[in-house]
C-alpha cells in the first residue's frame, strides 16, 4: 500500500521567520515503509497489538496521512479508542486539505462510531487543593488548569492520578473507566509534609591534647670541637697558600734554567739567573713551612674535634701522629670512629 507524505507551512509569520521543518532521511524513509508494511501485515494475522507498535514507529520516522489512519484503524481495534478518535479527527482535517474523499469518509464514519463509546473523566481541583506549583498528572501526563472540570476522553481501563507540590505528600489515585462510562475524580488538599527538625549547630569538635615540643636538641659541639674545626679551616688555607709558595717556586726554577746554560758541562748562570735561582729557593721554603704547618693545623683540630667529651654518642679512639724530615713536615690521623 502506497503511503503519501506531505509537509505545510502555515501562517505569515513560519514564512517571514522561514522555520524550517526537520525532514526524514531517506534511511528513515526506507525503515518506515518496512514497518508500515509489516504492521499492516500483523493486522490482517490479528496480531493487532503488534501490529500497532510497527505503524507507531513507521509515523515517528516518517509522518504520512496514510500511516496516520491505518494507525487510527489499528488502535481502534486494539481497544484504546479515545486515541483512535483523536487520530482520525486529525486524518479527517489532512483528508479535507488533500481532497481524498476516501479517506475523508472512513474517518466520518469511525469517528461517528466511536464517539458514543468514548470514556469520559473530569477532574476536580477544588480551590482548597490549588497549592503553589500543584502538578496533576494522568498516566504520567500533566495536565494544566485550563484541562481540570473538563470531560476528557480516556481510552478505556486503568487511569493514574497523581497530584503533587513541594512540601507536601504525593497523593495518588487509580481509577477503572470502561467504554460509555463517566466518572470524576476530586484531588483533595495535600497533606503537608512536617517541617523538617532544625539542624543542629555544627560544634567545634574538641581538639586533640597539644603535643609536648620535642626537647631541645643538645649541642653536639663543645668548645674543644669548635676550636678543632677552626684549627682545622686555618691548617687548610695554610695549604692553600703553601700551594701557591710551591708554584711560584717550580715558576721561578723554570725561569732560572733559562739563564743558566750548560757550557763545556758546567752550569753558567748570568746573574738574572743566580737572582731567579734565590728566588725559587725561597718560594720552596715557604711552601714547605706553610704546607707543614697547614698539615699540623689539621691534624691538631682534628684531634681537639674527635676527643670532645662533649660530642654525645660519638665516641673516638684517634691517634695523631705528627713529624717532619728534611723534606717538610708530615702528620697522620688514624683510629676507630
Amino acid at each position: 500500500m502506497a503511503r503519501i507524505r506531505w509537509f505545510r507551512l502555515t501562517g505569515f509569520a513560519l514564512v517571514v521567520a522561514t522555520v524550517a521543518v526537520a525532514q526524514p532521511s531517506p534511511e528513515d524513509r526506507a525503515a518506515a515503509e518496512s514497518l508500515f508494511r509489516a504492521g499492516r501485515r500483523l493486522m490482517d494475522e490479528g496480531k493487532i497489538a503488534e501490529g500497532c507498535r510497527k505503524l507507531e514507529e513507521s509515523q515517528r520516522l516518517d509522518p504520512a496521512p496514510g500511516t496516520q489512519l491505518n494507525l487510527a484503524v489499528c488502535h481502534e481495534r486494539e481497544g484504546k479508542i479515545a486515541t483512535a478518535w483523536a487520530e482520525f479527527q486529525s486524518a479527517l482535517a489532512q483528508a479535507k486539505k488533500d481532497a481524498r474523499a476516501d479517506r475523508e469518509e472512513l474517518a466520518r464514519d469511525r469517528i461517528a462510531a466511536i464517539e458514543p463509546n468514548l470514556p469520559k473523566l473530569t477532574l476536580i481541583v477544588p480551590p482548597v487543593s490549588r497549592q503553589a506549583g500543584l502538578v496533576v498528572t494522568r498516566n504520567g501526563s500533566p495536565l494544566q488548569s485550563g484541562a481540570w472540570g473538563t470531560a476528557l476522553a480516556v481510552d478505556p481501563g486503568e487511569v493514574v492520578i497523581e497530584a503533587e507540590a513541594k512540601g507536601f505528600k504525593k497523593w495518588r489515585s487509580v481509577v477503572r473507566v470502561e467504554p460509555k462510562g463517566a466518572i470524576e475524580v476530586a484531588v483533595p488538599a495535600l497533606e503537608k509534609l512536617p517541617d523538617e527538625p532544625p539542624k543542629p549547630a555544627l560544634t567545634a569538635e574538641p581538639s586533640a591534647a597539644p603535643v609536648a615540643p620535642p626537647p631541645p636538641r643538645k649541642r653536639d659541639l663543645g668548645p674543644r670541637s669548635t676550636a678543632g674545626l677552626a684549627l682545622a679551616g686555618a691548617g687548610v688555607v695554610s695549604l692553600g697558600v703553601g700551594a701557591y709558595f710551591g708554584a711560584r717556586a717550580l715558576s721561578k726554577r723554570s725561569d732560572s734554567d733559562e739563564q743558566c746554560p750548560t757550557v763545556d758541562g758546567r752550569e753558567r748562570c748570568s746573574s738574572r739567573g743566580v737572582e731567579l735561582n734565590d728566588s725559587a729557593a725561597r718560594a720552596a721554603r715557604a711552601a714547605d713551612a706553610t704546607i707543614g704547618l697547614g698539615l699540623l693545623a689539621i691534624g691538631a683540630g682534628a684531634y681537639l674535634f674527635f676527643t670532645d667529651p662533649a660530642r654525645e654518642g660519638r665516641r673516638t679512639t684517634p691517634t695523631l701522629a705528627i713529624g717532619a724530615d728534611t723534606r717538610g713536615a708530615r702528620a697522620s690521623l688514624g683510629g676507630t670512629f
